[in-house]
């Protein structure tokens, strides 16, 4: 079999177990060990002991390492020193509130490490190292899985998976990062227990679907394609249907095609599997506060570029359609380009000619602005103020007026707003 790989501990590390030694063993567990052991690097250090949060900001008070407060109900700190952090996390047992919400409703600190490691997902993430004994503690036998290439829980799937949903999409990430299969009833029950995935919170669908589609660019061992692979997988899971979508499977044709802009792709690709009335609409419910959560300008950004691909394909009129996408058209255009060769140079053609001979096209490109509305005219309430300025873009882009100060401040004193 294949030799492991030493685990290097860095030298701040060593201090500090020796430093904690007298009060309680500390290791590292976790993706560090698992990826030490197979020679990649990529993660960061999390360490473990029965040490809770207040003993250890007693034991190194006055020292160089600074320990700040992460979460206290789950013994979770951060430990700096220098430019380095790490994380740790008191020995613990946790219990669950029956759905795969993620959130153990009870946490009690423990000193047994064997109850420490029932709690965790997988047991080639189950792995504790012992800094000060240089020694592999492998309650679950993870390092034979680990030499098998394999991916299993550490307890029964059912028990592994019920009480957190974010473990079957965690199970697909790492499985296509490192490339390894998935155990035969793992995935079994995974696909059994896929609807776990709804009780997750939408930040952290949203944050796991992000590194789902990185999955390729993790490690030096991650195959070229392998987001392509856990995309498949979650098909295969049906986990789509929980992950805000109206379908178990998705059509995966434009995130194959499309590298550089893989969410954009993506949310194209569940779009047309799906086919909703509004397109607009039901992205506004997938990526805001009641779905992956996105923040109001990336949200904005993403419905943007979808929906302008879509009017792109339903041929919107070239004014309609740059008024409203001209300023995402560049990733718009890469992912069109790969559907329609002829739509893109169409729209493109018109893109280059307006950015070319510097053609206002947005209310910025005019040289009036709602400050000026304001000084023409001081009575007018300002739920106008945008309507007149579109007015005034508009008949710019026909060419009907002159996108001169002087011409547009006489075109706002003229406007009547009873009449438009």
């Amino acid at each position: 079999m294949k030799q492991f790989k030493d685990i290097v501990v860095p030298e701040n590390l060593e201090k500090l177990a020796q430093k904690l030694k007298k009060k309680a063993e500390l290791f590292i567990v976790g993706g560090y060990v698992r990826n030490s052991l197979i020679g990649i690097g990529g993660t960061d250090i999390d360490l473990a002991s029965k040490l809770t949060p207040d003993e250890l900001m007693e034991l190194l008070k006055d020292t160089p390492f600074i320990v700040k407060e992460k979460n206290k109900r789950l013994g979770t700190v951060t430990i700096s020193v220098g430019s380095e952090v790490y994380e740790h996390t008191t020995f613990r047992t946790e219990e669950y509130d029956g759905t795969g919400s993620h959130t153990p409703i009870e946490v009690n600190f423990v000193d047994d490490i064997r109850q420490d490691a029932k709690r965790r997902d997988f047991t080639i993430n189950c792995i504790y190292f012992s800094i000060t004994r240089k020694k592999i503690i492998d309650i679950y036998s993870g390092l034979y899985d680990l030499k098998k290439k394999r991916i299993r829980t550490i307890e029964t799937p059912d028990f592994v998976f019920s009480s957190d949903g974010l473990r079957i999409l965690r199970m697909v990430r790492i499985s296509s990062e490192l490339g390894f299969k998935i155990e035969k009833n793992t995935y079994k029950i995974a696909k059994k227990m896929a609807y776990r995935i709804k009780d997750i919170s939408g930040i952290r669908k949203r944050e796991e679907l992000i590194k789902i589609l990185q999955c390729d660019k993790k490690y030096t061992i991650s195959k070229k394609h392998s987001h392509i692979r856990a995309l498949r997988l979650l098909n295969y899971l049906n986990a789509f249907t929980f992950l805000y979508s109206s379908v178990s499977k998705i059509k995966l044709n434009l995130v194959k095609k499309v590298p550089s802009l893989r969410l954009e792709a993506l949310l194209v690709d569940m779009i047309e599997t799906i086919d909703p009335d509004c397109v607009e609409y039901y992205l506004e419910y997938m990526l805001g506060q009641k779905g992956f959560n996105f923040s109001t300008k990336i949200k904005d950004y993403l419905i943007n570029v979808v929906c302008g691909y879509f009017d792109a394909i339903n041929k919107l009129s070239n004014k309609e359609y740059f008024i409203k996408y001209y300023d995402n058209f560049e990733n718009i255009g890469k992912i069109l380009a790969k559907d329609s060769i002829f739509l893109f140079n169409k729209y493109n053609f018109f893109y280059k000619y307006i950015k070319n001979y510097h053609i206002p096209i947005r209310i910025k490109d005019l040289k009036v602005s709602a400050q000026d509305i304001k000084k023409c005219r001081p009575k007018l309430d300002n739920k106008y103020y945008n309507e007149i300025l579109n007015n005034l873009l508009l008949k710019v882009f026909d060419g009907e007026i002159e996108n001169d100060k002087d011409t547009l401040i006489m075109e706002i004193k003229n406007y009547d707003i009873a009449n438009n």
